[in-house]
């Protein structure tokens, strides 16, 4: 097992002690709706406090910073220099397509970025890149689902729809994260080790640990 992948082995199962902590499921307030928690045939429990999983809070903070800089750039002139640039046409071109033409084509676009482990990229143990620190530096797992997730929610997925998903990849042994996607009632997978999308559903190897997007997140046991 790599340091990096041993280091997000180690956060999930920091993840779930510190939720353990939080006791039971906390209620959603509101006209505020429960997505369905399930995924890889598991149900999960249900939070609304991100504090057990600060990798993915602090990152949406930091993802919202990002996209402030780059509105600024933009307002400025800067055009193609500003971050994102890539990402924009990307986004812009797949503007009005099917969902699932969508789904595809971000996969193969972020698939094709380099496999950096985060002591070599970072210089540290585990850390979870921002879309724009991942074009300029590439990233693992993690970091291909973040930018999955993004570039879902920028072509106007809803939150409910999605799933930033830690699992143990019970083959390997080892810590993993993916991008779960619901269309027509179906699962997809989004994963950097498999080129295409598939069913979720007929994934026997991977065990979630917790699932997230940006409103709520999910406990398995």
């Amino acid at each position: 097992m790599t340091l990096a992948r041993a280091a997000l082995t180690a956060a999930l199962a920091l993840a779930v002690i510190l939720a353990i902590g939080l006791g039971s499921a906390l209620p959603l307030g509101g006209a505020l709706a429960a997505p369905d928690g399930r995924v890889f045939g598991r149900d999960g429990k249900l939070f609304t406090n991100f504090r057990p999983i600060p990798q993915w809070s602090t990152l949406v903070q930091r993802y919202r910073q990002e996209q402030d800089k780059n509105a600024r750039c933009l307002s400025g002139g800067g055009g193609a220099s500003c971050p994102y640039s890539d990402w924009r046409a990307l986004i812009e071109r797949l503007r009005g397509a099917d969902p699932m033409t969508q789904v595809r084509e971000v996969n193969r676009f972020a698939n094709h970025w380099d496999y950096i482990t985060d002591p070599v990229n970072w210089g540290r143990p585990d850390y979870w890149a921002t879309p724009g620190e991942f074009f300029a530096k590439a990233g693992d797992c993690e970091d291909y689902a973040i930018v999955k997730f993004m570039s879902l929610r920028a072509l106007g997925f809803d939150n409910d729809t999605l799933k930033l998903v830690a699992v143990q990849d019970l083959n390997l042994g080892i810590g993993h994260a993916v991008t779960v996607v619901s269309l027509g009632g179906r699962d997809y997978l989004m994963d950097n080790q498999i080129t295409q999308v598939i069913d979720a559903g007929t994934v026997r190897h991977y065990k979630p640990v917790f699932a997230a997007n940006e409103r709520m997140w999910w406990l398995y046991r």
